[in-house]
């Protein structure tokens, strides 16, 4: 079998734990793109801040962000978006506003942030925490007034809570209230991803290969989160990071070495290295 889609995923896997991409896991990637197979990304992470990645890897071409709501070479471009209608995205925003959390409302041109009237200590911890986009935060005093008088349409929104027993608790209370949002549970700080039932990286990555021609047999892709698990069991080769938990080892069929070992780069040379060059075309 020759594969001529490698899908990747960012933290853990491309990126050590110091936020690092090492010599070995740069030239694996470029060796296998020499081969003609199309490389990209599948992450969690905003468009902008893989678009940084992309960008040093050369790929020039579509990558899957906000965990499979948008697939884009451009933000102004994209091929494909899965949007929070209004009326959820309100709905979403309302019900937030009744528990004490921080919550991020991501869209790929702005990004929006309530004000809370919070201990300092804890406006600091979530501060560091929300913001990583390269976006300057608008605060909105009524969310849920703003989004529905702008008609805003969301990819996603981050929530961030004082404890894991309120994130459980609002958690539940917003599965129940508001229809049609999953709830992605992140490593840390009591932290949710919400975000359309629909949407998650395996249907994403199989829109693009469909659209590039490529059979799911034809796919290689790393994971190493909770998450993940969807993905690596729907492509010819799914691959765990050594590190990922053991639920996502399970829907792989391979496991490698972790990210700190240099797995990504082991992988690569292991399943490419007798493939002859490919063509998409």
């Amino acid at each position: 079998m020759n594969y001529r889609m490698l899908v990747l995923s960012v933290d853990g896997s491309i990126l050590k734990d110091n936020g690092r991409i090492s010599r070995s896991t740069k030239e694996a990637i470029e060796f296998v793109q020499d081969k003609g197979v199309y490389v990209t990304l599948c992450t969690n992470r905003t468009h902008q801040q893989a678009e940084r990645l992309a960008k040093l890897l050369k790929i020039n071409h579509e990558y899957i962000s906000y965990g499979g709501a948008m697939i884009a070479g451009r933000a102004d471009k994209p091929l494909h978006v899965e949007r929070m209608p209004v009326e959820m995205a309100r709905d979403l925003a309302e019900e937030l506003e009744r528990f004490s959390c921080q919550f991020v409302v991501e869209h790929e041109n702005f990004e929006l942030t309530n004000r809370q009237q919070q201990p300092q200590n804890f406006l600091g911890k979530m501060t560091v925490s929300l913001s990583e986009s390269i976006f300057s935060q608008t605060v909105v005093d009524h969310m849920s007034d703003h989004l529905d008088l702008h008609r805003i349409e969301p990819l996603r929104m981050k929530v961030q809570f004082e404890s894991d027993d309120q994130m459980d608790i609002a958690s539940n209370h917003l599965l129940e209230k508001v229809p049609g949002i999953q709830m992605l549970q992140m490593d840390k700080d009591h932290s949710v991803h919400i975000i359309k039932k629909e949407t998650n990286k395996r249907e994403a990555v199989l829109f693009l290969a469909h659209e590039l021609g490529v059979r799911p047999e034809e796919i290689v892709a790393t994971g190493v989160k909770h998450g993940d698990e969807g993905l690596l069991s729907s492509v010819g080769i799914g691959v765990a990071m050594g590190q990922a938990p053991m639920s996502v080892q399970q829907a792989g069929n391979w496991t490698t070495r972790s990210a700190e070992q240099s797995g990504l780069a082991y992988m690569i040379k292991e399943v490419f290295r007798k493939q002859m060059k490919v063509s998409l075309y």
